[in-house]
């Protein structure tokens, strides 16, 4: 009995066999590597979000521990702490009628570095009652047997609270960070504590006492956690900390749990945020407290034990790159189908035993082959991306309906034909230079353009990526384009809309305050030279000038006589004139700008030096955004006329910021403002 044909069979089988395992093997290993790229892509973004807040806080914890140190290091605190614990009865017999003077200065001290730091106490805090009124924020300092000595208005509880972090740093075993803990009324504050030295010649080296410091987290460490650039997609910033065989959630969360109210088990390793603690500064995918899965990146804040987690949502952060890696493995199964089922045919053809089966068989692998090929354009032909595969020599190897329509064509014209003979020189320029961008990089890369397809020309977003090989073809680009044209009219139709409601803003202003009806015009103007001098980009001066814009819109609030007076305000005149920034905040509240806009209007009246409103705020806190829109207020108020008085000349009005830079306004910015001056040959038209 002849075997052999029966042997060939079974080897042709176990060839095929063989082609499909491989094909199949390279495919997973392709879509795995470029799935791996896509998250080293988001570890990467993540990681700089997080390093950026875990720097901020290290920075104002670092700060308050310098702070304290300089103050726990004051001669006089610890010569009179040292006559206190002197004095009958020690720190306990203290403060009683005839109040000892050493107690008297070391409370003007405290109360003095409060205000400088801060965690001074509010109004409610220092007014005379029976009943303590309670504060989040202060200092206090205690004696060696860890009793309060003094402490700033409305910090309450200070010895039973506090007392295990004030123990520790008269022990000489606090870190060089601070703590989050609930206070008394169950508010998150951040506490710092170091020991007061002894006094030198007085024979002891024992600590006097320990110098507490205690914030409202809600003002020191959780604002940290919300800055940084925002994402599309859902994501969250954590504040983490490990102890004993917990986590601890030390920031609030998504969910509406209260800081320090929630904690995870250390040892589940399937937890996104056990990870974070175990291994600080690693990224991961995992379930998060929620049980919804994340990528997570995170970092350890220096001199803390605590972490902090950046978290987004990991269906939303990878779809995109999900969707194209189903693209990319769809038409690379068909491939490998198309090759298996020629291979196939090919083989059958060869034999000499069977020929005319072997013909049967190839036109049925030719069939299902056409099938594939109708299988993949009826999945291509209905999406309304254009789509189009083509060569390193700009041969189309496959397109879909839409390509095919949008360029006056049809798919079989186009197949095999070379595609600067469907597409304009412009648009097949561009095109060619984005090609050649993601074969050199051999990364997929994007881009807008506007290319006269049909009618007018429109505009798309293009991705070009690339692949490596199909077949015998090497060095190809898949080709997407999809029409944003409507989107980009819908958004031209909605920056129009808000310009022409500026301007009607700004005209009624302008005819309310007749003394003030260039000012919002020259401020613009002055703000935008000024942000060109401090290097602002162009995003940013958009920003500045539209807040320069709308800053005096509350003034339409004031009545007309307050705004036209002659004499000098009364004080009920100059409450309701200072409200004018509020005012204006309300009026824009619900509209939605580009950028910041109502935050730097908020800081038009405020001074490094905390004077300012409505506010309040000083220093680092006003941005510097909000520094430039004050000066040039301040510098177009006082060169313009008023009903009270006649404008000054432009050197005056210079002399006068000079004189009151560092406290009402940034040395920086009035800095730049000379040379803008100087750069300015004629100020006639403003005065």
């Amino acid at each position: 009995m002849n075997t052999k044909p029966r042997f060939s069979v079974a080897a042709g089988v176990l060839a095929l066999l063989a082609l499909v395992a491989t094909g199949a093997f390279l495919i997973n290993a392709y879509i795995g590597q470029e799935r791996q790229r896509d998250l080293l892509e988001w570890e990467s973004r993540l990681g700089l979000v997080a390093d950026a807040k875990a720097d901020a806080v290290y920075r104002v914890a670092a700060a308050r521990r310098r702070e304290l140190e300089e103050l726990a290091g004051n001669a006089s605190l610890r010569f009179y702490l040292w006559q206190v614990a002197r004095a009958p009865g020690g720190a306990a017999a203290a403060g009683g009628p005839a109040e000892p003077g050493a107690l008297g200065y070391l409370r003007n001290l405290l109360l003095a570095a409060a205000e400088r730091a801060g965690l001074g106490a509010t109004a409610e805090a220092r007014l005379p009652a029976n009943v303590a009124q309670p504060q989040t924020s202060g200092l206090a300092v205690l004696d060696a047997a860890l009793a309060p000595v003094v402490a700033t208005p409305g910090l309450v509880d200070v010895a039973t609270t506090y007392r295990d972090v004030a123990a520790r740093a008269l022990a000489g075993n606090a870190a060089a960070g601070a703590t989050l803990l609930l206070d008394a009324d169950d508010h998150p504050v951040v506490v710092a504590a170091v020991a007061i030295g002894s006094v030198p010649g007085t024979g002891t080296a024992e600590p006097l006492g320990v110098l507490l410091s205690v914030q409202a987290a809600d003002e020191a460490v959780y604002p940290l956690l919300r800055r940084g650039p925002a994402f599309a997609e859902d994501n969250e910033a954590l504040l983490l900390e490990k102890r004993g065989d917990t986590v601890v959630l030390l920031s609030p969360t998504q969910d509406g749990s209260p800081a320090l109210r929630r904690t995870l088990p250390a040892d589940r390793a399937d937890l996104a945020e056990a990870q974070a603690v175990a291994r600080p500064g690693g990224f991961v995918a995992a379930s998060n407290y929620r049980g919804e899965s994340v990528l997570q990146v995170s970092r350890p804040v220096r001199g803390q034990a605590w972490v902090i987690a950046q978290q987004v949502d990991a269906g939303q952060a990878l779809s995109l790159a999900d969707e194209r890696r189903r693209f990319l493995l769809l038409a690379l199964s068909l491939v490998l189908l198309s090759i298996v089922a020629i291979a196939l045919a090919a083989w059958r053809h060869g034999s000499s035993v069977r020929a005319r089966q072997q013909a049967d068989e190839l036109a049925d692998k030719a069939a299902r082959l056409e099938r594939q090929t109708d299988l993949l354009h009826t999945v291509t032909d209905n999406v309304d991306a254009l789509t189009a595969l083509v060569t390193r020599d700009g041969r189309v190897l496959f397109t879909n309906r839409a390509m095919a329509l949008a360029v006056g064509s049809t798919i079989g014209a186009m197949v095999d034909a070379q595609l600067r003979g469907f597409l304009p020189g412009s648009a097949l320029a561009e095109l060619q230079q984005g090609m050649d961008d993601a074969r050199a990089r051999r990364a997929t890369a994007h881009r807008l353009v506007r290319l006269p397809l049909g009618a007018t020309p429109r505009s798309y977003t293009a991705s070009f990526i690339p692949v490596e090989r199909i077949g015998a073809e090497r060095d190809l680009v898949l080709l997407v384009l999809g029409d944003v044209t409507d989107l980009q009219l819908a958004q031209q139709r909605h920056v129009e809309l808000l310009r022409r409601l500026v301007l009607t803003l700004v005209s009624a202003v302008d005819r309310h305050d007749p003394y003030a009806a260039h000012h919002a015009q020259r401020m613009t103007e002055l703000a935008d030279a000024l942000a060109r001098e401090l290097g602002f980009s162009d995003a940013e001066r958009s920003t500045l000038s539209l807040a320069a814009t709308l800053a005096n819109i509350g003034k339409i609030m004031i009545p007309v006589e307050v705004l036209t007076k002659a004499e000098p305000l009364n004080a009920d005149e100059e409450a309701l004139l200072r409200k004018h920034v509020e005012f204006g905040l309300e009026l824009l509240r619900g509209l939605e700008f580009e950028g910041p806009v109502t935050e730097i209007i908020a800081q038009k009246q405020e001074r490094p030096d905390g004077r300012g409103y409505p506010h309040g705020l000083g220093g680092e806190r006003i941005t510097l955004a909000g520094q430039v829109l004050a000066v040039a207020n301040a510098f177009v108020a006082l060169v313009s006329a008023r009903a009270y008085r006649p404008g000054l000349p432009v050197k005056a009005a210079l002399e006068e910021l000079v004189r009151v830079a560092g406290t009402q306004f940034d040395r920086r910015v009035v800095a730049a403002l000379f040379h803008v001056a100087e750069n300015r040959l004629d100020w006639s038209r403003w005065q």
